[in-house]
């Protein structure tokens, strides 16, 4: 019953069992590789110029070595850098300053409810939160994207992984 039942799912779903396209970078020397799949989104630059594009791939031609995405067709020998985009600085940043801004809060309502004239909102309460604060603001400004120049060190390649 399984047997028959894995034969009208070959049948029925060709695209599942006809393989998978892949781009592949390779780093020289090293046998971990990464993989990037039809419909993720790529962002790089063709023959050195300054200009980035960017878009979903929507299919790879592997006989003609060519990327499709929505709006245009690239070479893949054409593709000079690929840039990814870092979400952590700015995720962590907003988590700094966040943090600076409730300890800050936290050491004012504590000033103001403990009913105890000795403790007061202290300059180390404001230089906690100054700093988190600041460093929050500036990491995403400081830590950009990662640019990935492929050359001699690293190559990018087409791959169909068909049976």
């Amino acid at each position: 019953m399984r047997l028959l039942l894995l034969f009208f799912a070959c049948c029925l779903l060709p695209g599942i069992v006809s393989g998978q396209k892949v781009l592949q970078i390779e780093k020289f020397g090293k046998a971990k590789t990464e993989k990037i799949d039809i419909g993720s989104y790529l962002i790089y630059q063709v023959n050195n110029d300054n200009i980035w594009s960017e878009g979903f791939i929507r299919d790879l031609r592997v006989d003609q070595n060519i990327i499709e995405f929505d709006d245009r067709f690239v070479n893949l020998d054409d593709i000079t850098a690929l840039r990814y985009e870092r979400r952590w600085p700015k995720q962590l940043g907003t988590q700094l300053a966040l943090f600076g801004v409730a300890w800050s809060g936290f050491a004012l309502i504590g000033t103001l409810t403990d009913n105890n004239p000795d403790t007061n909102y202290r300059w180390s309460d404001a230089v906690v939160t100054g700093a988190s604060v600041g460093i929050g603001l500036s990491l995403p400004l400081f830590v950009k994207d990662k640019t990935v120049k492929l050359g001699k060190r690293k190559r990018m390649r087409m791959l169909d992984l068909s049976f």
